[in-house]
């Protein structure tokens, strides 16, 4: 745009007006006067968590006290059994996409750092401003967030949180988000929370989807054999984190 540009172009006098020369000299002046104009304009769509990307996220990341990389976020898969979810097996000779684990040893770290992507980075500092103003309700008066207005932003109305009435908190989320992220986003210890209360289990659920029995009217049954259109339940799963 060049609002500012044309503005100050029409205050040329009469007897310069029809003065090409004139006219480019002003347009010459006024340039860094036009970009500041157009960057102020932009700065708030710039500065949007739901626009913002790479090195503006990051600054915004800096001004809310969350950096993009995370010391010791991801478990290293060394060698283990099926009942750790983060263990590796033997490789398969067969499979050249199943990979070995190595076989830890004292004094090797257990986690690895990890850098947020922008989709994630986004989630993150939702949550961790949120829990900088909101109040440590589940609801509150209008004109104050709470901490189902904090879950319901960051996770895009896929999810909310409960009082589980033993001091802890519980996150009822879609599955469309993966465990790792889930467990990241409790590393960080950002999620919001009053002083006294944690988060001890998180409930994945896909709402309408669930296995439920006929009194849950929102809950699905078992699936038919005989009728291929008749899907079953998922089953939702409680994730320690």
């Amino acid at each position: 745009m060049t609002d500012v540009i044309n503005a100050y172009t029409a205050y040329l006098i009469k007897q310069y007006w029809e003065k090409p020369k004139a006219k480019s000299e002003i347009q010459f002046l006024m340039t860094d006067w036009q970009r500041i104009a157009d960057f102020i304009r932009e700065f708030g769509d710039n500065f949007d968590i739901d626009n913002a990307e790479g090195e503006v996220l990051d600054l915004i990341g800096r001004i809310a006290g969350l950096p993009r990389k995370i010391d010791e976020a991801v478990p290293i898969n060394y060698f283990g059994f099926d009942s750790n979810p983060f263990a590796r097996g033997f490789a398969d000779l067969n499979d050249s996409t199943r990979e070995s684990g190595s076989f830890f040893r004292l004094g090797l770290p257990s986690y690895t750092p990890y850098e947020l992507r922008d989709r994630e980075y986004r989630r993150f500092l939702k949550v961790k401003i949120g829990k900088n103003i909101c109040q440590s309700v589940i609801a509150s008066y209008a004109g104050v967030t709470n901490l189902q207005d904090v879950i319901f932003s960051a996770f895009e109305g896929n999810a909310y949180v409960t009082d589980s009435g033993d001091h802890s908190l519980t996150l009822h989320v879609s599955p469309d988000y993966s465990l790792e992220e889930l467990q990241l986003l409790f590393a960080t210890d950002i999620m919001p929370k009053p002083i006294t209360f944690s988060y001890r289990v998180v409930i994945q659920v896909d709402v309408g989807n669930t296995f439920g029995f006929s009194n849950n009217p929102n809950s699905k049954g078992f699936a038919d054999l005989n009728d291929p259109s008749r899907e079953g339940g998922r089953f939702a799963r409680l994730i320690n984190v």
